[in-house]
């Protein structure tokens, strides 16, 4: 190279420049051609769902299964209802399991509030009274302020993995650094080399993932369900309503149940935000998913699971002693 003179070495920087834009178009073409393998249940059936239209006209896909007392998930910001895969089939045996996609196109004056007012406008049009929430990463901020908008609707809230608010400054510099790179190394590189280098960021624990025992079920939800599935700009678009509002101080008002489920290697949004969420709820229960990170729920879904599955059944049995509670007269 330090042969050529100036015009050898511009054609072949531009040679390099217009090859690079034509990798990155052809994996955006693979990445958008990506179909999300549906939620089954036990039998190999997909769950049953379809489309909702919102108010402004975006539509989104769901899935509305089981009978029972409700619960209703809220995904991330990568936004699939098949986060919740190894949740949404279990659950729905004893319970109703309603579930949307994030949207994908706002408004330009849309602000966080669009994506409370659509959890809103899908239980109104699935004929949902009363549930309980849950919701992951983003989702749980989307919970939060449901709950606190609409305390009439939710008899309890569950939160996995929380924020209340966007803040970058407990990343270092190293994460800062290689944050980028792991989501670039995701959705950027032939499927093999990005498996390969999502089980060095599982042993880092850098972005989504962990090295627990699931690390692998969770490397295969980055390349087939999750952040391969959406375009950057769209899960930044979600997430950019959150950046102008703290949740914190409305916390204090939310007098339903919380669970607060948390991973204790998540470095993405640390353990110090849900401990401060806990705190700041005025009936919440803290409880870690030994080994986990960001994703508990994909990593160690039995573990996730049977969590959810003991708070719910002691959230109705306290439900049910008030309720007798009511009927004897105590005061």
């Amino acid at each position: 190279m330090s042969g050529l003179r100036w015009p050898g070495r511009f054609a072949l920087g531009a040679a390099a420049g217009v090859a690079g834009v034509a990798w990155w178009l052809a994996m955006t073409r693979r990445n958008e051609a990506l179909v999300r393998p549906p939620v089954r249940d036990g039998s190999g059936e997909a769950l049953p769902g379809g489309v909702i239209e919102y108010s402004d006209g975006e539509r989104v896909e769901y899935v509305d299964a089981g009978s029972g007392d409700a619960l209703v998930w809220v995904p991330g910001a990568d936004g699939p209802k098949e986060t919740f895969r190894y949740q949404l089939p279990s659950f729905a045996r004893r319970h109703r399991v309603v579930c949307a996609d994030l949207r994908r196109e706002f408004r330009e004056t849309a602000d966080f509030d669009r994506l409370v007012d659509d959890v809103a406008e899908l239980v109104d049009a699935r004929g949902v009274d009363r549930f309980v929430l849950i919701g992951t990463s983003l989702g749980s901020a989307i919970t939060m302020r449901f709950a606190s908008r609409f305390p009439e609707r939710v008899r309890g809230i569950v939160l996995c993995n929380p924020l209340a608010r966007v803040s970058y400054r407990h990343v270092g510099f190293n994460r800062a650094a290689l944050i980028p790179l792991a989501m670039l190394t995701t959705r950027y590189l032939p499927t093999e080399l990005s498996r390969g280098l999502a089980r060095t960021w599982s042993r880092l624990g850098v972005w989504i993932f962990d090295d627990s025992p699931g690390r692998d079920a969770l490397i295969e939800y980055a390349l087939f369900t999750g952040p391969r599935t959406v375009r950057p700009s769209v899960s930044d678009r979600r997430v950019s309503g959150l950046r102008r509002v703290d949740l914190r101080t409305d916390l204090a008002d939310i007098a339903v149940p919380a669970l607060v489920v948390k991973g204790p290697r998540d470095e993405y949004c640390p353990v110090d935000w849900a401990r401060e969420i806990t705190e700041l709820l005025p009936d919440a229960e803290y409880v870690p998913i030994p080994g986990t990170g960001h994703c508990s729920h994909i990593s160690r879904p039995g573990a996730f699971n049977e969590t959810l599955g003991d708070w719910l059944q002691r959230l109705r049995a306290r439900e049910e002693e008030e309720e007798e509670s009511v009927e004897r007269g105590d005061a």
